[in-house]
């Protein structure tokens, strides 16, 4: 499956393999509401692993950080490499969300 779900210190961590595309979106949908339903404070999702990154899954990172933000809570992206961080950079999704190099990283950022 390239969408799986771990809790990782006080985060919940989203590990995106592959791609991140329409077909997969409800896969990712589902492992959100699994964490809101856990009442989590911090979703990292990981896209170190991640080959490609279509609009459909921009918009659902966009939707969730613009929901999260209602509900105080937070959302991180870590390890964006090749096409998926060209994507994500060309979107501005920095502005929305947090990117970081690694999970500990995105982790930290939150306790400070």
């Amino acid at each position: 499956m390239p969408i799986t779900q771990r809790v990782w210190d006080d985060a919940t961590v989203i590990h995106v393999d592959d791609v991140f595309t329409y077909r997969n979106r409800k896969d990712f949908s589902s492992a959100v509401t699994a964490f809101r339903s856990s009442g989590g404070r911090h979703l990292i999702v990981n896209l170190h692993e991640a080959t490609y990154m279509d609009s459909a899954a921009l918009g659902l990172l966009a939707l969730t950080s613009q929901q999260f933000s209602v509900e105080e809570r937070r959302i991180s992206l870590v390890g964006p490499q090749g096409t998926v961080k060209q994507v994500l950079e060309m979107a501005n999704i920095n502005r929305m969300i947090a990117v970081f190099p690694t999970e500990e990283a995105a982790a930290q950022a939150w306790v400070a």
